[in-house]
């Protein structure tokens, strides 16, 4: 396979029985296929370790723009923001699920966070900044529409004589 960023050819690397392929000696990406990622991108995941010193050569030109996926023919990565932070984006491959990061990216990632509890508080936060107000307004229309269908319950339970009667209601509205 060729490197997506400078067109060098990849090199096998095994990271504890995870094989992952990374461009040694040109630009220092790593692709991950399908799953792989996540077994590194957490800074107490001490397996990834080995993948954040790459030999790179500083004169590699390596190109920022779309890039291709070095596993799929004619498919282009997309990009996208890792985390909730906005601060490193990643190509990931929309075919077969792999992605690619360039050197420097992997432990740039795992800095960010210190757990998985950290990173899932942060997407709360940003979650309730984007959307709090929309859904208290969603909770306060729900809660007038329970008052409403509650009154209305009230009313028919005065309209049904069965409502009354003992034994007579196996319907179960009231």
């Amino acid at each position: 396979m060729k490197c997506p960023a400078c067109s060098t050819q990849l090199s096998h690397l095994d990271v504890n029985g995870v094989e992952v392929d990374v461009c040694k000696g040109g630009c220092g990406g790593v692709w991950f296929d399908t799953h792989e990622f996540k077994k590194f991108d957490e800074p107490f995941e001490l397996t990834g370790e080995s993948l954040l010193e790459i030999e790179t050569d500083p004169g590699i030109e390596v190109d920022r723009s779309k890039r291709n996926c070095p596993r799929c023919d004619n498919i282009t990565m997309m990009r996208r923001f890792f985390s909730t932070k906005r601060e490193v984006e990643i190509d990931e491959c929309g075919s077969c699920a792999g992605v690619w990061l360039d050197t420097g990216e992997l432990a740039h990632l795992r800095s960010l966070f210190d757990s998985e509890e950290d990173k899932k508080a942060a997407a709360k936060e940003i979650f309730a900044d984007l959307f709090g107000p929309q859904l208290e307004g969603l909770v306060k229309e729900r809660e007038e529409s329970k008052k409403n269908a509650r009154r209305l319950a009230n009313m028919f339970k005065f309209i049904c004589p069965s409502y009354y009667l003992s034994d007579q209601q196996d319907w179960g509205a009231f």
